[in-house]
């Protein structure tokens, strides 16, 4: 009797690497303006970490979701990989849209990257 293959994921080792990219001056700025700069780019710091949790979370969820994942008689993983991309999908479309949201509240008129950006247009 010939026995059906299980897949089972046994386990995940995700490397992530977050890089920040931020502007810079190109020139020294009057100390003026250098005060205005040096708040609003700590603040669309602090704000991109927030992006950079959300995607640290987001492999968390993954690992949760298919660690341990099994199908039974899937002996060319097929089953599996077609499972595997259905949670990751999901979670892939919800992380973004959680982003969307976070953008959404903060560009808006009263936001904090909004109040940021006018600060440091209009000086304080």
């Amino acid at each position: 009797m010939k026995r059906a293959a299980t897949i089972v994921l046994a386990t995940a080792k995700p490397k992530l690497i977050i890089t920040y990219v931020l502007p810079k001056p190109a020139n020294v700025l009057p100390a003026s303006v250098e005060a205005n700069w040096e708040s609003f780019i700590s603040g669309v710091r602090d704000h991109e970490r927030v992006h950079g949790d959300y995607i640290v979370e987001m492999v968390k969820q993954i690992e949760a979701a298919t660690v341990g994942l099994t199908v039974p008689g899937d002996p060319n993983c097929r089953k599996i990989r077609d499972e595997m991309t259905k949670r990751l999908g999901a979670l892939s479309q919800e992380q973004r849209q959680r982003s969307r949201d976070f953008d959404q509240v903060e560009l808006s008129p009263g936001g904090n990257v909004h109040t940021l950006i006018l600060q440091l247009v209009n000086g304080g």
